[in-house]
């Protein structure tokens, strides 16, 4: 151990401060001015001085031997020391290794348990949220069934009387059956409970409709009508009620009607000798009664109440026109029956009542167009037109009738597609065409004639027809037509003045450079008896040839017309023999044309 230094120790075991301060005293030399001096400090401490100790060389040299094996002690000391802290260290480091691996032991114990802890938070996490889904679908399907469970009051009322209150628990059962299907969806539960309430309904609907049918017999009343409407959501058990409420109405309406016709203080047959009030009020009875009955029925029902009415209300109305004699008569009762045709379009029609009012609205037009075809005939029953070319009497008896016809036309019809209005201008076209085809027969009239008088024939027409909107159409073209007359009119007088002159209208064109002596002869001759027509003769006379004419402003317009036609055609003729340089007879005899114009 003594071969040991306490330097090589220290340095090896104890590299801190400690070893740092142990080295630095070993190191020191003993005889340097230091050491002398804390050695003679500690002398001071110890008594004596230190020349008295240290006398001498030996005694400093067993000093020194001495201070060094009491070093070298101290380093064993030391050294042994150090090597108990050594092992102290040695230990204490297995210790903390040991620690350290309990520590990580305990560290992937903890990981490990932390690790395990999480997936239990978890978890736990995810069952409290699924309780409190579970919770709170358990709420939604208590709230579910309580609202669409049928009640045990909507059961207790739907399955008593019919009133009130089974109509309320009705409405709600419908209600929430509605809504359960909407709010189902792919669900199973909520479609047996839609199930479960449709039955609860269908049940409900049949006793429904099976106390309806045990109402029918009764008078109707709102319990009834409302049953008949709810019964709308199903079409087999309102057919069926319907039906049987129709065939009871059936009954009572038609005894009704003969309460109408024939009871009461007022009856309708009272009024039986005006036909078109009589059938205005079989028809207004009728209609009254439908509404009333389309306030408990649909329209095909409706029809079935109303068939004991058809044949009795047919009858009387039929009686009435075949009773009726004047065609506006018949027109009055034919618009009756076609406003209420209209007003009952809503009927079936293969219902009996609606083929009852179309058969008589067609039996009314047959009616009225005979009675307007028997007028036509007695207006054209003449052999031959009258000198005056004016229509017989009967002919403006028949325009009355019309005139009658169209003013309450106006009123009714309104359209020019009625079949009244139509009957009304075949009626007028046939008038024209028979006047036509006598006028054409009678040989002694002239081609001007024959226009005069199919103007003086349409003119009246015209003038009934104007203004009223269901022959609008028809009037329209009459007066294109009128006007197309009097321009043959126009061109038939010109040719008939030309005609009476005797002058060479068709020849002019035909007049060379120099007329033969003979033909300057015939021409003189021509001319002559040309002037002595314009001045004393009523021949030519414009005014004298349509005196005939009805139409004075057509007849004024007619002899301008014409004799600016026959001037300018004599002016042509004029300007030809002027050309041709004749002689002084001729040239003495050719009038001017501005005086033939001022003597036409």
């Amino acid at each position: 151990m003594n071969s040991v230094s306490f330097a090589a120790v220290a340095d090896r075991r104890a590299p801190g401060m400690l070893g740092r301060r142990a080295q630095q005293i070993v190191q020191q030399p003993l005889d340097g001015p230091e050491v002398r001096a804390a050695l003679e400090s500690l002398a001071s401490c110890y008594g004596g001085g230190i020349d008295a100790d240290l006398n001498g060389l030996a005694r400093h040299r067993d000093v020194r031997g001495d201070m060094q094996a009491r070093s070298s002690q101290m380093d064993a000391e030391f050294v042994q020391a150090l090597g108990a802290v050594e092992a102290a260290f040695a230990g204490l480091e297995r210790s903390v290794d040991d620690l350290d691996g309990q520590c990580a032991a305990l560290r992937t114990q903890v990981n490990a348990a932390l690790r395990t802890t999480a997936a239990a938070a978890a978890q736990a996490a995810a069952l409290a949220d699924e309780r409190r889904e579970l919770a709170a679908r358990l709420a939604l399907a208590g709230d579910f069934l309580a609202r669409f469970s049928l009640a045990d009051a909507d059961a207790r009322a739907l399955g008593g009387a019919v009133g009130p209150e089974f109509f309320a628990a009705l409405d709600r059962v419908g209600r929430q059956r509605a809504e359960c299907q909407k709010l189902g969806g792919g669900s199973q539960a909520a479609h047996e409970m839609a199930r479960e309430l449709g039955a609860a309904e269908d049940a409900a609907f049949a006793a429904l409709a099976r106390w309806a049918e045990g109402r029918a017999r009764d008078a109707p009343d709102e319990a009834l009508r409302r049953a008949l409407r709810r019964l709308r959501a199903h079409p087999v058990l309102l057919d069926a009620a319907a039906a049987a409420v129709a065939r009871a109405r059936r009954e009572a309406v038609g005894r009704a009607f003969q309460a109408a016709v024939a009871g009461g203080a007022r009856p309708i047959d009272a009024h039986a000798g005006d036909a078109a009030r009589y059938v205005g009020d079989l028809l207004a009875w009728a209609h009254v009664a439908s509404a009333e009955e389309a306030e408990l029925l649909d329209g095909a029902h409706v029809g079935v109440a109303l068939e004991a009415v058809a044949r009795p209300l047919e009858q009387r109305v039929a009686a009435a026109l075949a009773e009726a004699r004047a065609p506006a008569v018949l027109f009055r009762i034919d618009g009756v029956l076609a406003f209420y045709a209209a007003l009952f379009a809503w009927l079936p029609a293969d219902s009996a009542f609606a083929a009852s009012v179309r058969a008589l609205g067609e039996l009314s037009r047959a009616r009225l167009a005979a009675a307007l075809d028997a007028l036509v005939a007695d207006a054209v029953a003449f052999d031959r037109v009258p000198p005056a070319l004016e229509p017989p009497p009967a002919f403006g008896a028949l325009v009355a009738v019309v005139a009658d016809i169209l003013r309450v036309a106006d009123g009714s019809l309104g359209s020019p597609e009625s079949p009244v209005a139509e009957h009304v201008a075949r009626a007028l076209d046939r008038l024209r065409a028979e006047a036509a085809a006598a006028a054409a027969e009678d040989a002694g009239l002239r081609g001007y004639e024959r226009t005069v008088f199919a103007l003086n024939v349409l003119a009246p027409l015209l003038d009934a027809a104007r203004g009223h909107a269901c022959l609008a159409r028809w009037h329209a073209a009459q007066a294109a037509d009128y006007a197309r007359l009097g321009d043959a009119l126009c061109a038939q007088l010109v040719a008939e003045l030309k005609g009476r002159s005797r002058l060479p209208f068709g020849g002019a064109d035909a007049l060379e450079e120099r007329l033969p002596p003979g033909d300057a002869g015939a021409l003189e001759e021509r001319l002559a008896h040309f002037n002595r027509c314009l001045s004393s003769s009523a021949d030519l006379d414009v005014a004298r040839l349509v005196a005939r004419l009805a139409d004075h402003a057509l007849a004024r317009a007619t002899v301008l017309r014409v004799t600016e036609g026959f001037v300018e055609e004599y002016g042509h003729l004029y300007n030809r023999i002027g050309k041709l340089g004749e002689s002084a007879a001729v040239a003495a005899l050719l009038l001017p044309p501005d005086t033939v114009a001022t003597l036409l």
